[in-house]
């Protein structure tokens, strides 16, 4: 029998938020703007990639308008060497957006963890206006999922096998699917992942029954409903990590999310 300690959990969540003030714009101004506030720059281990970012303006022009790119480098964090910015974006003649294409590369410089990449454009004519001159790159690196990589001996230090412990990986007899080998009393325990990495999985019985006199039911493993609280595989360290919701089934109790990191041998 697991060594597993109840807690009532009761949350209430309160949100309260204003309409933004109104922007007023001038007709006799053409606006540019930057497409989106933020892009992802996911690059892959030993490698490099490039995401394009679209300038957009509201009305077109017979020449070509050209800009000037900058990187801000009191609110970047991303190492120099892992990105390149060109200097200038033009939209074309008769046109309503421009492209700018940024390159990430590893370099042995990027990790999982985010970094911010703050973009400043410049260079505005006299007739055009904006209020979005900024934008920011999240560079971070991603590696591609080998699923033999993800097969053989894992080590845990679980909470719910009570310390140090290895389990076999296997394939899945459907697409996309892991098992661990009996993670659970005699059974395995079933996950899925997608084209992201995210880990999903449905209410699995751990075939542990608990009875303490005012509790009692078949003890289930569910996903983690906090929105903190993501599932995923990171094909860059071999590492499975799941966030686990236990609960008494028919009971109406549980226990704290559980987060289980399972590292390949």
């Amino acid at each position: 029998m697991k060594k597993l300690f109840i807690l009532l959990i009761s949350v209430a969540s309160f949100v309260s938020c204003s309409d933004p003030d109104g922007v007023t714009y001038n007709e006799n101004l053409t606006y540019v703007a930057f497409e989106k506030a933020a892009y992802n720059l996911p690059i892959p281990v030993n490698s490099s990639t490039s995401v394009d970012i679209k300038f957009v303006a509201s009305s077109k022009s017979n020449v070509a308008r050209t800009y000037n790119l900058t990187v801000v480098a009191e609110e970047t964090n991303a190492n120099p060497l892992t990105y390149s910015v060109p200097a200038t974006l033009t939209i074309p003649a008769n046109s309503y957006e421009g492209i700018a294409t940024i390159t990430g590369t590893d370099n042995d410089l990027v990790d999982f963890a985010i970094k911010k990449l703050v973009i400043k454009v410049s260079g505005l004519s006299a007739k055009e206006s904006t209020d979005t001159e900024k934008i920011t790159l999240n560079v971070y690196e991603v590696c591609p999922l080998v699923i033999n990589d993800f097969v053989g001996p894992f080590n845990i230090n679980s909470w719910w096998l009570e310390g140090p412990s290895t389990n076999d990986v296997i394939a899945g007899t459907a697409a996309n699917t892991l098992e661990i080998l009996d993670y659970f009393e005699n059974a395995n325990f079933v996950i899925s992942y997608d084209a992201n990495n995210n880990v999903t999985f449905a209410p699995q019985n751990t075939n542990v029954y608990y009875n303490d006199g005012t509790y009692q039911g078949w003890i289930y493993a569910r996903m983690s409903t906090a929105p903190a609280n993501v599932s995923k595989i990171d094909p860059c360290t071999n590492k499975i990590s799941l966030w686990i919701s236990f609960y008494i089934n028919g009971a109406g109790v549980g226990y704290p999310d559980q987060l289980e990191v399972f590292v390949k041998q």
